[in-house]
């Protein structure tokens, strides 16, 4: 007789669910309750102070967006912060005395120029067939270096309205907020369920596989930076947007970066890739936010923010890890 073989069950639904956002639930329970803290620490808390959470965070939230598409493709952008200094020099040279308008088309081509160069950074890995690190990594010199010819100091400025319409006004926290919204909706969510989202997802599990399965590597992984340097690029008209100006200091993009990585690590997004999505590390990126401000609230210096967010991260990637063989045992 012929062995007949059982079906798998079908996995509950609440289970799925679990599996599927019980990170990013987690998550949003403590961003939560920090922001309960945070504002028990204060008098008042009202319109700047959520702004100052939402505005304040919204550059890293995109940088950690545009870090998070390569890592879920299963490679690493370095030149993100440095990307993002640029863009931000570039936009405060050139929106200076300029009307709102300009200032509105100034930005939209500084998000194309940013999304072309980090599709170039793409073509560059196909062709050289070097690792992401080290092209992104030596391309990260390269435009800190653009950033000091564009402006060489502090400088440069935004038309107020512009401004506003990004970041709001000194207690006005909406625009900001449907900055992230109109984001992750209008080009992630999209994104994520098209071809070359799944070809992205594809790829981060297993490139060999994903090539096998006919996805041209090739192509996904310039469209990933592509995609990438869109957001970066709007990381830094955000900037230019929130600090009225430009800075060039290299410091700045190296210090962005290392947000970026956190906030995608601790959103729940695979360094290994291949799993996650943006909203984890949009939240996580105002979680990391929050630390210095609540540390400066208990009477610590908030200088060891940078402490507490090496810690969280190791804590993150060891319970991450603990999930991952858990999954694999079952």
């Amino acid at each position: 007789m012929t062995a007949i073989t059982a079906l798998p069950e079908r996995t509950p639904r609440l289970e799925r669910l679990r599996r599927r956002h019980g990170w990013t639930v987690a998550l949003v329970v403590i961003f939560s309750a920090m922001v309960i803290w945070r504002a028990n620490q204060l008098p008042i808390f009202a319109g700047f102070e959520v702004r100052t959470i939402t505005a304040g965070s919204l550059a890293i939230a995109l940088l950690a967006m545009a870090q998070g598409v390569v890592v879920m493709s299963g490679g690493i952008n370095m030149a993100v912060g440095a990307q993002m200094v640029l863009v931000n020099c570039i936009a405060a040279k050139y929106m200076e005395d300029a009307s709102f308008v300009a200032c509105v088309l100034i930005a939209l081509g500084c998000v194309a120029v940013s999304a072309l160069l980090s599709a170039l950074m793409g073509w560059i890995i196909n062709v050289s067939r070097v690792p992401d690190i080290v092209v992104t990594l030596a391309l990260s010199f390269t435009f800190t270096g653009a950033a000091w010819l564009v402006i060489r100091g502090p400088g440069g400025g935004a038309d107020e309205t512009f401004r506003k319409m990004l970041v709001g006004g000194f207690s006005n926290p909406l625009p900001s907020i449907i900055v992230m919204v109109v984001v992750l909706a209008a080009i992630w969510w999209p994104f994520s369920r098209s071809r070359t989202g799944l070809s992205m997802y594809a790829m981060g599990s297993s490139r060999q596989a994903a090539f096998l399965a006919g996805v041209d590597v090739a192509r996904t992984r310039i469209k990933v930076y592509l995609l990438s340097g869109v957001f970066a690029g709007l990381a830094g008209i955000v900037t230019t947007a929130y600090t009225g100006g430009g800075e060039p200091r290299a410091t700045i993009g190296l210090a962005a970066l290392m947000s970026s990585v956190a906030a995608v690590v601790l959103g729940g997004v695979a360094l290994t890739g291949g799993t996650g999505g943006l909203l984890g590390p949009v939240i996580a990126a105002m979680v990391l936010g929050l630390v210095p401000a609540i540390l400066l609230g208990i009477g610590l210096d908030p200088n060891y923010a940078e402490v507490v967010r090496g810690v969280i991260i190791i804590i993150v990637v060891l319970v991450g890890g603990a999930l991952q063989l858990r999954r694999r045992s079952q």
